[in-house]
């Protein structure tokens, strides 16, 4: 029988160092890229490319359990499930004067087909009970799947019900990097197998496209503090060195959550910082935020054109404003 790595779930082997699953002897629990990723914060980019084949396991009678994180909500494949729980994580890098219901009624205005909409926060255990006893509740088939996009905080929430509910010596890997799970993991909670699975790819993820050191200065640790610009007439803002904004607009105010300690500055426009990477241009902007994937999001209030330029393939959209 073929042992798997009880971190991210694939199957250790011995013959190939440069391979995923690789361990020196099979005696270990540990593939070597869990073990650098839990003792030393090494991340190594995975050989997997997608889970698509592992969603045909599941059923219509089971449930899912479909995890987004508050700073993307990336819902692109909820209506792909029949029986759905949205969990929404990391309560806690959102402000606390958010009120949780307007998120809510937020995500209730898209009619997708919910059994319940509920945020935590696996950190400091924000609702962790009240996911749990609907997962009692609503389960059926005693599967219950976690499914969600890379860094949506899956296997932390699993880790937190495992700590929080049976007295089992087991976690899975987890990290702020994109595919830390590679295969289907099982975990029994209570006679209910809990089922961590791999990331779903999002090919948008400005983590796609940079280094560890960079996806380590982006995530954020702790609650953001919103910084707020008033623009007027023509300007340029650069965030980090990953993306550049160019604006036309009357008076706006325009108000970034993102990572405090990313540097946010004003140039001149006649700059060309940045401006080899792809242009997104986007008009009358008003009301609406803009999301840059796995990097921020930026609320504006009256009208705006806008020109934003980044890496190549990297998501960014319009929406409602969330908040």
């Amino acid at each position: 029988m073929n042992k798997k790595c009880s971190g991210c779930g694939i199957t250790l082997q011995t013959k190939y160092k440069d391979k995923d699953g690789y361990v020196d002897n099979l005696d270990k629990d540990l593939c070597y890229r869990c073990f650098r990723q839990k003792h030393y914060n090494e991340w190594n980019k995975t050989n997997i490319n997608n889970i698509e084949s592992i969603l045909d396991n599941i059923k219509d009678n089971d449930l899912v359990v479909y995890v987004s994180s508050l700073l993307n909500l990336n819902l692109e494949y909820i209506n792909n499930f029949k029986k759905v729980i949205l969990v929404l994580t990391k309560r806690d890098i959102l402000p606390k004067s958010i009120i949780d219901d307007k998120i809510k009624n937020y995500i209730k205005k898209n009619n997708y087909n919910l059994i319940d909409i509920i945020i935590v926060s696996s950190f400091n255990n924000y609702n962790i009970d009240n996911l749990y006893n609907n997962l009692i509740k609503h389960n059926k088939t005693n599967n219950i799947y976690f499914i969600g996009n890379t860094s949506s905080g899956k296997s932390t929430l699993i880790n937190k019900i495992i700590s929080n509910y049976t007295t089992l010596n087991k976690d899975i890997t987890t990290s702020m990097y994109p595919n830390t799970t590679l295969e289907i993991i099982n975990i029994k909670i209570n006679n209910i197998n809990f089922i961590d699975t791999p990331g779903l790819i999002n090919k948008g993820s400005i983590t796609n496209y940079i280094d560890s050191k960079v996806i380590k200065r982006i995530n954020p640790k702790k609650e953001i503090k919103p910084i707020t610009y008033q623009l007027s007439n023509t300007g340029t803002l650069l965030i980090d060195n990953l993306v550049r904004i160019d604006y036309t607009c009357n008076k706006t105010s325009m108000t970034v959550y993102i990572n405090n300690g990313i540097p946010i500055k004003k140039i001149n426009s006649n700059r060309n910082d940045l401006k080899e990477y792809n242009k997104k241009e986007f008009i009358n902007i008003k009301n609406e935020d803009i999301v840059i994937e796995d990097l921020c999001f930026i609320k504006f209030t009256n009208s705006i054109n806008l020109n934003i330029y980044t890496y190549n393939n990297v998501s960014v959209t319009r929406r409602d404003n969330l908040i």
